[in-house]
């Protein structure tokens, strides 16, 4: 009897190996459903830093177009482009920095009639890795002070 109680006491007194890798399944299962979040939480962060960027890149770029002659908007500005890697600020310095990796600029300049009035509407394009991300446009009239 004092052998079989020492065989039983033996058998009970650790894990198995299937145990340990069903707790070691498990134990995966939910970290991965707490941690997926967070991964999910930084790619959405990074696209709304690479939107804030683009958003400031096209408002930058239209107050350059705005404070132009208008008779020289569409000359200077129609079909203007910066090619990623070539963004430049107002006073012509290269943008660099990991925000503005991989993003290009573009202009696109119309003429329109409002009442009579002759306008041009500008659009300015943001793309990042060649698609879309920002697009601002405006209505510019000349300035008919005396």
């Amino acid at each position: 009897m004092n052998n079989n109680l020492r065989k039983a006491v033996r058998v009970d007194a650790g894990f198995t190996l299937i145990e340990a890798l069903m707790a070691m399944t498990l134990l995966a299962i939910a970290s991965a459903g707490v941690l997926l979040p967070f991964a999910n939480a930084a790619s959405v962060q990074d696209e709304a830093a690479r939107r804030t960027a683009a958003a400031g890149l096209a408002s930058g770029m239209m107050e350059r177009i705005r404070a132009t002659d208008y008779d020289s908007v569409m000359t200077t500005y129609n079909g203007y482009t910066e090619p990623v890697g070539g963004l430049k600020d107002s006073a012509g310095q290269p943008i660099t920095g990991p925000a503005y990796r991989d993003i290009s600029r573009a202009v696109v300049c119309q003429t329109a009639t409002v009442a009579n009035v002759q306008m041009l509407w500008v659009t300015v394009h943001i793309f990042y890795k060649g698609g879309e991300i920002v697009k601002v446009g405006t209505l510019i009239g000349k300035d008919y002070r005396n």
